[in-house]
């Protein structure tokens, strides 16, 4: 997997420090209140996950995507195909070990998620 199309190396290095700081905080605030399912979102959650092992260059197999949406299994593949159907996520063999499925970010994922990080603005 190659790193992130888009900006400079300042920007995805700025994009992969806001998408590692929402998902910690996402995390964060789950454990805090004692009740993750109050604060659901596992499709935010895969995007998250999926874009920072996108820029780390770092495979994903489909039940790890699962584990990242923060929720039960069937509801990370639930919207693993609500993802795919909208064009932001693709499934595929793994070329090493054909019994294992990976997903990742399409580059129109990838572009949504840049483009949510510029519009976020933070920085390091």
């Amino acid at each position: 997997m190659k790193a992130a199309s888009g900006g400079t190396p300042r920007s995805r290095h700025r994009y992969l420090w806001i998408a590692r700081q929402a998902y910690a905080l996402r995390r964060k605030r789950a454990a805090i209140f004692g009740n993750p399912e109050l604060f659901g979102e596992p499709a935010w959650d895969i995007l998250l996950d999926l874009y920072i092992a996108h820029v780390e260059g770092k495979p994903v197999s489909v039940s790890s995507a699962c584990i990242g949406s923060a929720a039960p299994a069937t509801t990370g593949l639930r919207w693993l195909g609500v993802l795919a159907d909208e064009g932001f996520v693709v499934r595929e063999s793994d070329a090493e070990d054909q019994r294992r499925v990976l997903v990742r970010l399409t580059p129109a994922g990838v572009t949504a998620m840049e483009r949510f990080f510029d519009a976020v603005g933070a920085e390091p």
